[in-house]
Parts: C-alpha cells; structure tokens; sequence
C-alpha cells in the first residue's frame, strides 16, 4: 500500500499534465490573438495619424490657393479700376486743348 499513493499521485499528475498539455493550444491561440488584436490597434492609430497628416497638408494647400485666389482678384480688380479710371495727366491735357480749340472755333 505504501506505493499505492506514489502510484495514484503519478496517476494524476499524469492526467494534469494530459489537460495542461491540451489546454496549451487554447492559452497560445489566446495570447496570438491579444497580440493581434493590439497590432491591428496599433495599426489602425497609425493610418487615423497619417490620414490626419493628409488632410491638415490638403487644409493648408487650399488655405494657399484661396489667398492666393483672393490675392488675384484684388489685383484685377485694381487693375480694373485702373483702367476706368485711366485719364491721365496727359489725356487731361489733351481734352482741355480740343476744349479749347472747340471754344475757339464757335467764337470765331
């Protein structure tokens, strides 16, 4: 009887490690999809960053060509100004000689 105990103790660390030993896939495939799981978060992050990235260039490129764009149609505007008002200090000249002319004309 006294190895009657030290073979039912063999007997059951037999079965024990039997479960530990078929349990073992369940805990690796467990940790594999943590590990996974933490990457794909990971990766997610990195693309919601880098799209962020993206949009704040595409921002600040459109904030550019709408200055810029402002910028141009101030400018032709001014231009066009200019160009209604383009009498100058010779073509006053101008018109004030066919005034005078004009006036000298009907006096005479």
């Amino acid at each position: 009887m006294e190895h009657g105990y030290l073979i039912l103790a063999i007997i059951a660390l037999l079965f024990i490690s039997m479960y530990g030993y078929s349990y073992i896939p369940v805990v690796l495939e467990k940790r594999k999809e943590k590990r996974l799981k933490i990457e794909q978060e990971e990766l997610e992050e990195a693309r919601k960053k880098e799209n962020l990235m993206k949009q704040e260039l595409r921002d600040e490129k459109l904030n550019k060509s709408l200055k810029r764009s402002a910028e141009i149609k101030m400018e032709l505007q001014q231009l066009e100004q200019m160009k209604k008002n383009k009498t100058g200090p010779f073509e006053e000249e101008l018109n004030q000689m066919k005034v005078d002319k004009m006036k000298k004309q009907q006096a005479g």
